[in-house]
């Protein structure tokens, strides 16, 4: 991967002996966090309205069964555990259970697969706006049928630290770890606490060789997003929200481009939604313009949210919601950043600031296919300075700090070197140059480029040439080429439900005539498309109100 840094992040804590298999009593089952409130209270629902309706076609002698079996649920329960030891395993429970088997992959499953399709065994060949994990115990069993539906391609991005960094990495572990045993196994002695080691004269370890791999000298700092339910805070008002402070930090001070790739972009001036930092790419672009000096932002996130559903049809609440609050962010709405750079005097936002997606293209079976790459980097880079890599999403839920527990860290080069960007000759880092290089070769379709006089200059994002001219300008013909061949969406062409059924009545041309499509596609380069801004504008795509999405909160969204 070109995102690593220097040494390694992945921090081995021990294994313990033997194997351990436990059973976990009904006090020690896993209670509601954030990320689980969702489906937890659609299944409370479910179940509720399931009990209701049993209710009354119960029967008299049905009734006497149930709480007969209930009683003897209840003696059973209250019966004390037996704990089995035989040196390797220890038991918890009544009867000795029989180990688990782990399903392994046998050539049924490996039967008609050729080439790439054999490392996208079973669940790992997925396209969640089609369907969604399920039946996760059957990791060999097929989601989607492979012979028509794409696998949808992730785009995602890492690092590798070692150092002081990794062990703060292995801190932050211990204080999730034992929070967690804390709330959920107390008196569960197969849990231990952890216990971190000693500092004191340790000697660190050579950085690990790893091959094909250039390590880099950078400063890093690990933030976090946590707070009293996910680090175990005493406190239940104390919380961290580094990740969102580093984020404002680093958009406020970049002097000539930031560029972003995230999950989500939920971050307007609206009270629903507390996050700052799309104010903080506000007023810096604002900055920019009144001091007539080049700045650019680059966004490159899905072009839709990774939610089961279709677009148009009942289904697809969920994914319309998330569309609506990042199209809110972005564009539609006197609080997004787009219409606020236009009410400030920016007479063209597109200027400063471009919205991307990626897709690809492919031949199943003999058909021309495409599909969204999703995006599920969240990255930020600034002046080929500064790097900012995680788990935080740009949106409330990861940043706040009181809501999901989040991981990153900021990296700041400590090796230079002088390159031309803008009008000036300024200072850049080997780590952070490189990486934004990687990733532009690799969405402009120049991986593969060689020096000569057409070589593209990647060196200087600022430019009004590499802007309009490469970044721009490819985004746009390949949006042009993928939309012409396979109608797909989303797409500016269509800005209502009607329009959308409309469009997608239209025979594809790599239908009508496969042997255009498959030439015009030949001009596809790399995978950035621009993300269409008039996608569905005048619909509200905000959840029925009487609607099982629609009772839930807003901060579910956001």
């Amino acid at each position: 991967m070109p995102v690593d840094t220097s040494g390694m992040d992945e921090v081995d804590l021990g294994a313990s002996n033997g194997n351990i298999v436990n059973q976990p009593s009904p006090e020690n089952m896993k209670a509601d966090t954030p990320e689980l409130e969702r489906r937890n209270i659609l299944e409370r629902m479910k179940d509720n309205v399931i009990s209701f309706l049993s209710f009354d076609s119960e029967s008299e002698e049905d009734g006497e069964n149930k709480e007969k079996d209930e009683t003897d649920r209840v003696n059973e329960s209250t019966a004390l555990p037996e704990i089995v030891t035989d040196n390797q395993n220890i038991f918890s429970g009544g009867d000795t259970p029989e180990p688990t088997e782990i399903e392994e992959p046998s050539e049924d499953v490996m039967a008609g697969l050729y080439g790439n399709a054999k490392i996208w065994l079973g669940k790992d060949y997925t396209n969640f706006i089609v369907k969604d994990f399920t039946n996760l115990d059957r990791p060999y069993q097929d989601l989607v049928d492979r012979n028509t539906t794409p696998r949808m391609p992730w785009h995602d991005i890492g690092v590798v630290v070692h150092g002081a960094a990794a062990r703060d990495v292995a801190r932050h572990f211990i204080m999730r770890w034992n929070a967690t045993k804390l709330e959920k196994n107390k008196l569960n002695p197969l849990y231990p606490y952890l216990v971190p080691k000693s500092y004191r004269d340790i000697e660190l370890a050579p950085i690990m060789e790893l091959p094909s791999v250039k390590p880099y000298r950078v400063k890093a700092q690990i933030v976090r997003s946590v707070s009293h339910w996910s680090a175990g805070f005493m406190d239940l008002d104390t919380w961290e929200g580094s990740i969102h402070e580093a984020y404002v930090d680093v958009i406020s001070k970049a002097k000539r481009y930031v560029y972003i790739e995230n999950q989500f972009f939920i971050t307007l001036a609206s009270l629903q939604v507390r996050n700052q930092v799309g104010d903080a790419l506000f007023k810096r672009i604002l900055r920019a313009y009144r001091s007539n000096t080049p700045f650019r932002v680059f966004v490159v996130m899905p072009l839709l949210p990774g939610f089961e559903g279709e677009v148009g049809s009942p289904s697809g609440s969920a994914l319309h919601a998330i569309t609506h609050w990042n199209y809110a962010s972005i564009s539609r709405g006197r609080e997004s950043l787009m219409v606020r750079l236009r009410e400030a005097g920016v007479p063209d936002p597109s200027e400063y600031i471009t919205f991307h997606g990626l897709r690809t293209h492919s031949d199943l079976h003999g058909d021309l296919v495409t599909e969204l790459i999703y995006v599920h980097s969240k990255l930020l880079i600034a002046d080929d300075l500064t790097v900012i890599c995680g788990s935080a999403n740009i949106n409330d839920r990861s940043l706040l700090g009181s809501r999901d527990s989040e991981i990153a860290v900021v990296i700041q080069d400590e090796e230079f070197e002088e390159v031309a960007m803008g009008d000036q000759v300024v200072r850049v880092g080997y780590y952070c140059g490189e990486l934004r290089r990687r990733l532009f070769r690799e969405h402009l379709g120049l991986m593969n480029q060689e020096t000569g006089p057409e070589t593209v200059d990647l060196s200087d994002p600022v430019s009004a040439d590499f802007y309009h001219k490469v970044w721009r300008a490819t985004a746009q013909s390949n949006t042009d080429i993928f939309e012409k061949v396979f109608n797909c969406i989303p797409t500016d062409q269509v800005t209502d439900f009607q329009s959308l059924r409309t469009y997608q009545e239209r025979i594809n041309l790599h239908c009508s005539d496969p042997g255009s499509a498959a030439k015009l596609l030949q001009d596809i380069k790399g995978h950035l498309v621009m993300l269409p801004l008039n996608f569905l504008r005048n619909e509200i795509l905000t959840p029925n109100p009487s609607s099982v999405n629609g009772m839930m909160p807003t901060t579910l969204w956001t």
